[in-house]
């Protein structure tokens, strides 16, 4: 089993870089959260007033944390360009979301003041409030990486005629960033903002794509 691992490795070197991101995106993830605790923007938009609070989208919140390292694991071992542009747009961005935290301390006030039901949705919600602070939140991590999955999928030439799998994906995906914002955790703003930092630099790694003649 060992040996058979290695000689992957071996063949697939760049499967190294995975778990050195994942590392380095979590612990610039834990370092910001603990030390950026002083919001000096507090973000609002009028659509927020909108959408009211459901907690049973807590779910859908909830398992973005392993979608996440779920679909890079996917992309590596379907297609090397897919895994290595996947890689670029999600860590690249985490990046700008990262210097944009220290640069804009931002965050939100949207969460209710009092839990209106008891039930597991709201237990489940209020797990979430304790571990993932409302600050440092434009753009969205979660509607950054989220977008990096879904538009992969329809970027993906081994994934070209699954369109039951891109469809589904792309769903899931955009039940996770509506969640953000059922849940309070973000503003539509940062939904906004998450996207297009995906967009623009998926049209880089395009630009780049084209120039290597891929």
């Amino acid at each position: 089993m060992l040996s058979k691992l290695q000689k992957w490795l071996a063949e697939n070197p760049h499967a190294i870089a995975l778990p050195i991101l994942l590392g380095l995106y979590l612990l610039c993830f834990f370092a910001l959260d603990f030390w950026m605790r002083e919001p000096r923007f507090i973000l609002h938009n009028p659509l927020d007033d909108l959408i009211p609070f459901n907690e049973w989208f807590a779910g859908f919140y909830f398992i973005w944390f392993a979608v996440f390292p779920l679909a890079l694991v996917a992309f590596l071992l379907l297609d090397k360009d897919d895994f290595q542009e996947l890689c670029f747009v999600i860590f690249a961005g985490a990046g700008v979301c990262f210097l944009a935290y220290i640069v804009l301390p931002t965050g939100l006030e949207l969460r209710p003041e009092t839990v209106p039901r008891d039930n597991l949705g709201t237990r489940l919600m209020q797990f979430i409030w304790l571990i993932d602070s409302p600050n440092n939140v434009c753009p969205s991590l979660h509607c950054s990486i989220s977008a990096a999955i879904a538009l992969q999928t329809w970027r993906s030439r081994k994934l070209q005629y699954r369109y039951w799998l891109k469809t589904a994906v792309t769903v899931l995906m955009l039940l996770i960033c509506l969640a953000t914002l059922f849940v309070k955790q973000h503003s539509v703003w940062d939904v906004a903002a998450g996207w297009a930092l995906s967009l623009l630099l998926f049209g880089i790694a395009e630009a780049w794509r084209r120039r290597r003649g891929i």
